[in-house]
């Protein structure tokens, strides 16, 4: 729209108006680019309900990762590997991403919306060490085996871009079968 002053009206509160709309156009167009921003950070996962729904709308698997407090190998996976990842955007679009710590207890939203012990949903998978990373549909099926313990980013980065292939395919066809979990 064009912005039209009175010649003799003083053009003060014209400019005022213009920056005004400027700040909260830049303002609004900051606050756009931040929330399509893909988180920076591994984001701890407590609701699964909540994940699958997210999940199913983005059309993309769940990364879980089972980590634990004191696991030097859980936080060498996250420095070395699954941070860079999402610093660069790698895993944008791919996956969402969540990380599960096996030692905090309490009660968590399992996939169809009940409350359970953050034990039981351990147990479920089987976890015996970790890190453990699962590719998971939105009912928390596994979709590729389980890739357990870290050596390094480079072999790791080949078994996690193998799984991502395997996962996708999986749910995108909704022929979803328990790849590794009984």
């Amino acid at each position: 729209f064009i912005l039209v002053a009175d010649a003799s009206e003083p053009r003060r509160p014209v400019l005022k108006t213009v920056q005004y709309l400027c700040i909260a156009l830049l303002l609004a167009l900051i606050t756009g680019l931040a929330m399509a921003t893909p988180p920076k950070q591994i984001l701890p996962g407590d609701d699964w309900a909540a994940e699958a729904s997210a999940a199913q709308s983005d059309g993309t698997p769940i990364m879980l990762v089972f980590t634990a407090d004191n696991c030097s190998y859980c936080e060498r996976l996250k420095r070395e590997l699954l941070k860079p990842l999402l610093q660069t955007g790698q895993l944008s679009g791919s996956v969402r991403l969540r990380e599960f710590n096996i030692d905090h207890g309490g009660k968590i939203v399992d996939f169809d919306g009940e409350r359970i012990r953050s034990r039981i949903f351990v147990d479920r998978y089987k976890i015996f060490a970790t890190p453990t990373v699962l590719l998971l549909d939105q009912q928390g099926n596994a979709l590729a085996p389980p890739i357990v313990g870290f050596n390094n980013a480079e072999n790791y980065r080949v078994l996690l871009t193998q799984a991502i292939e395997q996962a996708r395919p999986l749910l995108a066809s909704s022929t979803v079968h328990r790849a590794g979990v009984e």
